[in-house]
């Protein structure tokens, strides 16, 4: 069995030092560099497209989606080069902050359509007003973020230490669990607005690409949200935090999704001609005045 390292082994090793699988690392497995080079890459086209939409279309709040993106390129890349660093507490402390910190700001985005898509369907079809949205589920994100930011430093300088790293664990959890059934409540009135405003949804392309983009990205971010819970609730050496393969599946994949479809369906176009399609059906005869 591998043995822990403690921090005057790491030191003495210096912070660059290949695999030894007689030695435990901070991941417990050494990272691979295919699905660091890959995701990197991913996450860098992704948010250079979001950049792109976000200055063509001028429509500001759609740079929290280029953040988001910005963050997971921070966090893969430091995993690429954590493959022959996998000892270094810095490179380990980076990637697991960017990509704790990363899929807020998606959240955050999804937040704001749900809060501009309830105007076109009514807002009678929503249990909250619009602005409520974003008041409620933004400050959970950040008290949850701040609660995870903490237990990780914690844990994270414990790790570095020697130490007992189970306070900073416990509280990093409280913040994921936290983060989770907001996320839960979150998609429930989603799909309770979705419902009630089924006929206008199914009466519009546009919403109604709008909207499946918008249940596909919570999907991911909610399959992403379990997959964190249940890793940690596990421990830092339990079994899915110490295999890759769930990481990458469930983690990397799961947001690169989340990103990719408000990629191929930008909900800022999607909202704009929503909103046109809107004054076309109220304008008289069903005809802008362009047209008359």
């Amino acid at each position: 069995m591998p043995s822990p390292l403690t921090a005057s082994r790491i030191a003495a090793q210096g912070t660059c030092r290949s695999y030894d699988a007689r030695e435990d690392n901070p991941y417990g497995y050494p990272p691979s560099i295919a699905p660091g080079v890959v995701f990197s890459l991913l996450f860098g086209f992704s948010m250079l497209w979001h950049a792109w939409h976000a200055y063509r279309t001028r429509t500001p709040w759609l740079w929290v989606f280029f953040v988001g993106g910005l963050g997971e390129v921070i966090g893969w890349v430091a995993r690429s080069v954590a493959t022959g660093c996998s000892y270094s507490v810095p490179l380990f402390q980076m990637q697991l902050a960017a990509l704790i910190i990363s899929p807020n700001f998606i959240t955050a985005g999804i937040y704001i359509v749900l809060s501009r898509l309830i105007p076109f369907v009514g807002t009678d079809k929503s249990p909250l007003k619009p602005k409520f949205y974003l008041y409620i589920f933004i400050a959970v994100d950040i008290v949850s973020l701040g609660v995870q930011a903490a237990g990780g430093g914690m844990a994270a300088i414990g790790f570095a230490k020697g130490t007992n790293t189970k306070t900073g664990t416990d509280i990093m959890v409280a913040g994921i669990i936290f983060q989770l059934v907001s996320i839960i409540v979150f998609e429930v009135l989603f799909c309770l607005v979705t419902f009630k405003a089924l006929p206008q949804i199914k009466a519009s392309r546009t919403l109604s690409l709008l909207c499946g983009a918008t249940t596909i990205s919570v999907a991911c971010i909610l399959v992403r949200s379990i997959y964190r819970t249940i890793e940690l609730l596990q421990g830092w050496r339990g079994y899915l935090i110490t295999r890759e393969r769930y990481f990458i599946a469930l983690d990397g994949a799961m947001i690169l999704v989340a990103l990719l479809v408000y990629n191929l369906l930008n909900p800022g176009e999607l909202l704009r001609k929503a909103e046109e399609e809107k004054m076309v059906e109220h304008t008289p005869g069903g005809r802008s005045d362009d047209e008359k």
